[in-house]
Order: C-alpha cells, then sequence, then structure tokens
C-alpha cells in the first residue's frame, strides 16, 4: 500500500503489521495458548467487540503483531485480516494467510488505543 495520501505513520504501521503477519504465516507454527498476558511499555489494552459472542478484554503486543492475547484466559485471537478506518476517514486492509484449522471465524471489532482508528478483525479464537 503506497498510497501518498496515507500518512507516513500509518504506512509504517501497516509496513510492520504485514511484515510480522507474513512471518507468522511463514512460520506454519500453530497457534498454542498464552502462557501470561503481555504487561510492559510495548502491550497496548483493547476491549474486543464481537457481537453477540460479547466483548473480549484483550492486550496487544507491539512485537507481535499477529495475535491479540486474550486477559485472565489462555487464548489467543488471531486475526486473518484486519480493515481499519483512521480518524481522518482514510481506509485500508491487511490480509493474513493464517488458516483457521476448524476454528470458527469471528468478527470483532475495537478502536485503537493509541491510533484511534476504528478496526475490524476477522479470525479465530485459539483454544
Amino acid at each position: 500500500m503506497t498510497n501518498p495520501q496515507v500518512p507516513t505513520l500509518i504506512r509504517r504501521t501497516i509496513a510492520t503489521l504485514a511484515v510480522a503477519g507474513a512471518a507468522a504465516a511463514a512460520a506454519l507454527v500453530p497457534a498454542g495458548p498464552a502462557l501470561a498476558d503481555p504487561d510492559n511499555a510495548n502491550t497496548l489494552h483493547i476491549v474486543l467487540d464481537c457481537g453477540s459472542l460479547g466483548t473480549v478484554d484483550a492486550v496487544f503486543e507491539l512485537s507481535s503483531a499477529d495475535a491479540f492475547h486474550v486477559v485472565g484466559m489462555s487464548s489467543n485471537f488471531l486475526w486473518k485480516s484486519l480493515d481499519f478506518v483512521t480518524p481522518d476517514g482514510q481506509t485500508g486492509r491487511i490480509e493474513r494467510g493464517v488458516q483457521g484449522h476448524g476454528h470458527p471465524l469471528v468478527t470483532c471489532t475495537y478502536t485503537g488505543a493509541v491510533s484511534g482508528n476504528r478496526y475490524t478483525a476477522t479470525g479465530f479464537f485459539t483454544p
């Protein structure tokens, strides 16, 4: 995505997420349970609104852009696609090749803790 109208920070974020997603998909390692909720300077706390499934408190580790760790559980939400709308109306989409291996796909929304972007993530919860 090289749209010159998209601010540099957003392009960098998209590039970082895309590289991290490609690396995770290339590894082809099945998702395992989260051992602990990350909590450091690179951790962003969010609330995933998964519609009829309810809301889920999660954390997003900036160094691990492929999963949201469900707070208080040994589960992750791995996203396959991530759509976003910036506060000024710019839109974009990031897609990953990760497969759900039989897990049902779920669509959740959240607002970026720092960016204020509105996100729609489609993915699955690990056991």
